[in-house]
This record gives structure tokens, C-alpha cells and sequence, in this order.
């Protein structure tokens, strides 16, 4: 029978941690050259971390290192202020051997965890699905009445137009999006897009002075937004922003397309009831504001009335604001209310992922910690030496 020990050979048991992250990272190193993860790789298909940042947390092996240097260090010191022949009294035999194994398995479930949460993938996988989709396409009204300073004496019914466009714009989130202007004529200012950035410019470009025609034509401009949709099985809407003064043809049949083609619309109203003057050229004010064939100054009025009977004929949604900075939370609930049309049978390449190699090794080590006991571990410890 062997004399027991009191003391740790520190020495002896971290030359053995130290053996084995040699042999356990030269191993880590070299799989992660052979499936591509490091190195020159010519194969498309390659081992990855979708999460590779965590891989750093293996570093927290060094401080629980130093915790366990530390706590055999206090046992020792503690052993030997105490004579030899009192240590059976006063202290329990330890195995450096078992000692060793306990931090192996515990180190090797902080380690094996840790490479299952960076979420290892490899290779693809073709996975059938369904995608939404949605188009819609913005038709602003550039007809001089939109120049009118009736909310804010220093901004005009376009530039609050143009400043709910981009707040529209900043909550998309994968729309392809569209812009017509429309006065007397309309016209395509931009196609369909996933580009918000490209749309926001463009809409910070729109001016009153785009189109010579003037006039409110709100039939040409619902007929051209319904143009530039897509033959996709997709959800279509548009959103009409306007002060509702028009002028032009009754847009009765382009609003039962709308209603056949199963088309959303929304309708946003720019101004006040109180109305304002219409300046002859809004960047200089001087110049004076629009008279008609009498000699009286002209005032716009928002027409509320016609931005509602157009969104009710087609079981649409209106809005009017007269804020400098319009609430549109109400329309954006709206928008998203549309129905999304499933294209289904869509086959998507995904990576695969491969935590569970390294999840299951995490709870192999853990449970062989939590069930294996000292007896077991020493009688290996007595049987590998009985081999030697």
C-alpha cells in the first residue's frame, strides 16, 4: 500500500496541463487548417463561426489555471506548517493524479462549451421555404399649391411632404420602393428599389418646378404608379401624398382598377383648413403670391373631404396632418397590416451548423465530472501504474 500524500506536486501536475493544451491546440490548429478555417483554402466549402469573436472567452482558461495554481499552493502551504506526524489528524490524503483529471474534465466542458456558443457551420444545406414580398410606390404632388406656408411659415407643404417620405423611407425594411411626381402630367421619378439610400436622395431632389404642366392630376398619377409594378405575385400599394386640390378628370376608373388589381392605398393630406397664400416663386417671396382672373390672391386649403372619398372608394386609409413634422405612425401600422403574399416552393442555401459535435463533448466531459468519483479516478490512478 502506498504512503499517502499530503502535499501537491504542483510541478509534476501542471506539466501535465501544460502537455496536454499543447497537444490540444496543435490539434484545434491543424482541424481548422484542414476544413479552411485558417489558411489558404481553394474548396467553396469550408469550416466557419458564425459567431467567431467568442473564441477569445478560451483565454479564461488562464485565470481559473491561476485559481487552481493558487488553491494547491494554499494546501501545501498549509501541510507544511503542520508536523508530518500530525497530518493524519488534521489533513485528507490527496492524488495528484486525480486532482489532474479534475481539471482536465472541467477545463475541457469550459473549452468545448465554448466553441459550441461561437456556432461552428460547414457546408450547406437546401432548406424549401416560403418569402414575403411587398411593393410600394409613393406619388407626390408637385403642383404649385404644394409651395404654401400655411404650416409653418418657413417650410412649404413639399418640404414637410418630403421630410414624412424619408421617416416613411427609414422603416422599410425589405419593400422594393418606388417614387412618382405628379402635377398636371405625372412621370416615373424613381423604379422600384431595395435602395433606400439612393430613394431618400432622390426624394430630397423633388421640387414644384419638376413638371411645367401644372394642375393636380391625381388620375395620371395613380394610373403611372400602377405602371411601375411588377408582374410578381406580390402585395401592391400606393401611398398618395397631396393637399387634394384637383383639378384635373374625376379619377373614378383608375381608382376601380386599383380596387380590381387588389392594389392598397394610402392617402396622406399636406396642409391646413385655414389654407395660405401660393407664392409666384417660393425661393423669393418678394415676387408675390398667385392671384386669379379677378385679381385676388389665391388661397389653398387642404381638401380634406376629397383625400377621404378617394381612400373610402377603394376601403383605403387617409390621413391628413397639418404638423411640421407629421405623425405617420398610424399609416406605418397600416402598411404593415398589408397582407404580405407568401411566394411558397422557394429553395434557400443555408450553412449548416455543427454545435452539436462540441455541445455534446461539453456534456460528455461535464457528467464524467459530476459522476466519476475520487475511488473510481484513483483506482485508475493505481492501475496505470501498476502497467508501469
Amino acid at each position: 500500500m502506498s504512503k499517502p500524500r499530503f502535499t501537491y506536486r504542483i510541478g509534476l501536475i501542471f506539466t501535465g496541463i501544460l502537455v496536454w493544451e499543447v497537444i490540444f491546440w496543435t490539434f484545434c490548429l491543424l482541424f481548422l487548417y484542414f476544413f479552411g478555417f485558417i489558411g489558404n483554402y481553394s474548396s467553396s466549402v469550408h469550416l466557419a463561426f458564425k459567431y467567431p469573436s467568442v473564441l477569445w472567452l478560451n483565454l479564461i482558461i488562464v485565470p481559473i489555471g491561476f485559481v487552481f495554481y493558487k488553491n494547491l499552493l494554499r494546501t501545501n502551504n498549509i501541510a507544511k506548517g503542520i508536523q508530518p506526524k500530525l497530518h493524519h489528524y488534521f489533513l485528507i490524503p490527496i492524488s495528484n493524479f486525480q486532482t489532474f483529471v479534475r481539471f482536465f474534465l472541467f477545463r475541457n466542458t469550459i473549452v468545448f462549451l465554448i466553441l459550441t456558443l461561437a456556432l461552428p457551420v460547414y457546408g450547406n444545406k437546401k432548406v424549401i421555404g416560403s418569402a414575403e414580398s411587398m411593393e410600394l410606390v409613393v406619388a407626390i404632388d408637385i403642383s404649385n399649391s404644394m409651395n404654401t406656408c400655411d404650416i409653418d411659415k418657413n417650410l412649404s407643404r413639399i418640404e414637410i411632404s418630403k421630410r414624412a417620405l424619408i421617416q416613411l423611407v427609414n422603416s422599410l425594411h425589405g419593400e422594393r420602393f418606388g417614387i412618382t411626381v405628379f402635377a398636371g402630367s405625372a412621370y416615373v421619378q424613381l423604379p422600384l428599389t431595395n435602395d433606400y439610400y439612393a430613394a431618400k436622395m432622390f426624394i430630397n431632389e423633388i421640387q414644384t418646378n419638376m413638371i411645367s404642366n401644372q394642375g393636380t392630376n391625381v388620375a395620371q398619377a395613380l394610373s403611372t404608379s400602377i405602371g411601375m409594378f411588377s408582374k410578381l405575385k406580390t402585395t401592391k400599394g400606393i401611398i398618395l401624398v397631396t393637399d387634394g386640390e384637383n383639378h384635373e378628370e374625376n379619377p373614378k376608373e383608375t381608382l376601380d382598377k386599383i380596387v380590381k388589381e387588389n392594389i392598397q392605398l394610402c392617402v396622406l393630406g399636406i396642409g391646413t383648413s385655414q389654407g395660405g397664400l401660393i407664392p409666384n416663386n417660393p425661393n423669393r417671396p418678394e415676387l408675390g403670391y398667385k392671384k386669379d382672373n379677378y385679381g385676388k390672391s389665391i388661397v389653398s386649403k387642404v381638401n380634406g373631404r376629397f383625400i377621404s372619398e378617394i381612400a373610402s372608394k377603394v376601403n383605403g386609409y387617409s390621413l391628413v396632418s397639418a404638423s411640421p413634422f407629421p405623425n405617420l405612425s398610424d399609416l406605418l401600422t397600416e402598411i404593415t397590416r398589408m397582407k404580405r403574399v407568401k411566394i411558397d416552393s422557394v429553395e434557400f442555401d443555408v450553412k449548416e451548423t455543427r454545435y452539436q459535435l462540441p455541445l455534446i463533448m461539453a456534456l460528455i466531459f461535464w457528467l464524467i465530472y459530476l459522476l466519476v468519483g475520487n475511488r473510481t479516478i484513483n483506482w485508475i490512478d493505481k492501475f496505470v501504474r501498476r502497467k508501469k
